[in-house]
């Protein structure tokens, strides 16, 4: 569970800091509206604010209190990324349903370890 954490914790603040610093790095908003880089910038505070979580969780992960509250913000946080994605592909708002796969996946693996936890 903590390689998962530290892992997946990583990989939000990368591309929480990418969405902040300059989501047009990003090729889905190359050419997009201020509004819909604004909304990126959002979903890069959320990510970071993710990482931080799992940052303090890896560095007291003796602290096993934490675990439950963790993983239950974690994984309500990728259900949700997860979900929104999948509406605005059936809503024809988007083409790439690779993002809600990868946040499922996270979901299901966080999933995993809150039941055996």
């Amino acid at each position: 569970m903590k390689i998962f954490i530290i892992i997946t914790g990583f990989l939000e603040l990368l591309v929480g800091l990418i969405l902040i610093i300059n989501p047009k790095i990003i090729s889905a908003y190359k050419n997009a509206s201020n509004s819909l880089i604004t909304s990126a910038r959002m979903y890069g505070a959320a990510a970071i604010s993710i990482a931080v979580f799992a940052f303090i969780i890896v560095t007291d992960f003796e602290n096993s209190v934490l675990h439950k509250p963790f993983l239950i913000v974690f994984g309500v946080f990728h259900f949700l990324v997860s979900i929104s994605i999948i509406i605005s592909f059936y809503l024809k708002q988007t083409r790439d349903l690779m993002i809600a796969v990868l946040h499922g996946l996270f979901f299901f693996i966080t999933l995993y370890f809150l039941i055996n936890n």
